[in-house]
C-alpha cells in the first residue's frame, strides 16, 4: 500500500541577524528580522510499505543526496520502516539566501508526517526541522518564521518552546536582488570573522528594531551587513510577493487566521524601490509570480 502526504512551505529572507550559540541545536539560533515569500518549496512525500527502509530523494526532477531533508526523513520516520520518496519542487535559487534548505526541511516533515498519518504535533515537525538546518549547517533562523509566515521580528534564537517571534502579515511586491555568485550558508557560518561582523551589525539593528523603528528605516538599513560582510547572494526577482501569511503547511490543512498588526505595505515598498535604485544591474531570474 502506498500513503502520499503533501506540504508546502514558502521561501524565507532575512534582512539582518545575529548569531546564538549553544549546544543544543533546539535552542542555538538567531535574532532578526526578515519576510517570508510567496514562492518556496512544494513537496509530496510517498511511503510504500516494506522491510527494508529506504529513502529517494528528488528535487526539480532530479535525484539529490540532499542531506538536511534526508536527515529530516529519518527522524520523522523513527524506527518505522518503509519504502520513502521525497519529491520536492522550486523556483527559487538555492544558496542565495532565500531559505530554501528551511523550506525543504519543513516541507518535508509536514508531507512525511501527513503521509504516515502520525499526527506529531506541529511544534515538534517544526523543531525537527530548525534542528536539522543548525547541525548541518545549513542555517539558524528560517525555518521557525517560515512557518508563520508574513514579516517576522525574531527576539529569542531557537525551535518552538524556545524562540520568541513576533509577526506582521504583510503583502507587497518586492525587488530582491544582490550581485554575485552562489555562498552556502555553511561558508558564512563557518567563518569566524564574517560571522562577527554580521553580529556586530545584526544586534544593533535587531535592539532598533524591537525598539519600535519604523520598518521602512530598518529594511532600508538591511543592505549594511551584506556590503560590509558578504553574507548572503541572491540573484533577483522582478517582483516576488511578499508575506500573504504564507506560513507552511500541510496542503488542504485549514489555514490559521494572520495576527493583527498595522500596516506596513507602505514602508516595505519604500525599501523595495531603494533596493530596486541600488541595484539596477541585477540580472532578473524569476518571473513574477501570480
Amino acid at each position: 500500500m502506498v500513503s502520499q502526504g503533501e506540504a508546502f512551505c514558502p521561501g524565507h529572507v532575512t534582512a539582518f541577524f545575529e548569531v546564538h550559540d549553544d549546544p543544543d541545536p533546539r535552542k542555538k539560533g538567531s535574532r532578526g528580522a526578515g519576510l517570508c515569500l510567496n514562492l518556496g518549496v512544494h513537496t509530496v512525500a510517498r511511503v510504500r510499505d516494506d522491510a527494508r527502509t529506504s529513502i529517494d530523494i528528488i528535487v526539480n526532477g532530479r535525484r539529490q543526496k540532499a542531506e538536511v531533508t534526508q536527515r529530516v526523513a529519518q527522524k520523522v520516520l523513527g524506527g518505522r520502516s518503509g519504502e520513502v520518496k521525497i519529491l520536492s519542487e522550486t523556483n527559487l535559487p538555492v544558496s542565495q539566501g532565500f531559505g530554501v534548505s528551511a523550506a525543504a526541511a519543513l516541507s518535508t516533515a509536514l508531507a512525511l508526517d501527513d503521509a504516515l498519518g502520525s499526527k506529531v504535533p506541529r511544534d515538534e515537525l517544526v523543531a525537527i526541522a530548525h534542528e536539522t538546518e543548525v547541525e548541518c549547517g545549513t542555517g539558524l533562523g528560517d525555518v521557525v518564521p517560515a512557518s508563520m509566515g508574513g514579516m517576522d521580528l525574531r527576539l529569542k534564537p531557537g525551535a518552538p518552546a524556545h524562540a520568541e517571534v513576533r509577526t506582521f502579515p504583510v503583502e507587497a511586491d518586492l525587488l530582491l536582488a544582490v550581485i554575485g555568485p552562489e555562498m552556502p550558508t555553511k561558508t558564512v557560518l563557518r567563518d569566524p570573522k564574517k560571522v562577527a561582523a554580521i553580529n556586530r551589525i545584526g544586534s544593533a539593528l535587531v535592539d532598533e528594531f524591537s525598539r519600535g523603528l519604523r520598518t521602512r528605516r530598518s529594511l532600508c538599513r538591511s543592505n549594511k551587513p551584506c556590503g560590509q560582510t558578504g553574507p548572503r547572494s541572491d540573484s533577483g526577482q522582478p517582483h516576488v510577493r511578499a508575506g500573504d501569511d504564507g506560513h507552511a503547511r500541510q496542503l488542504g490543512s485549514r489555514d490559521r487566521e494572520p495576527r493583527a498588526a498595522g500596516d506596513l505595505v507602505p514602508e516595505i515598498r519604500d525599501a523595495a524601490a531603494l533596493w530596486r535604485r541600488q541595484r539596477r544591474r541585477a540580472r532578473p531570474l524569476i518571473t513574477r509570480s501570480k
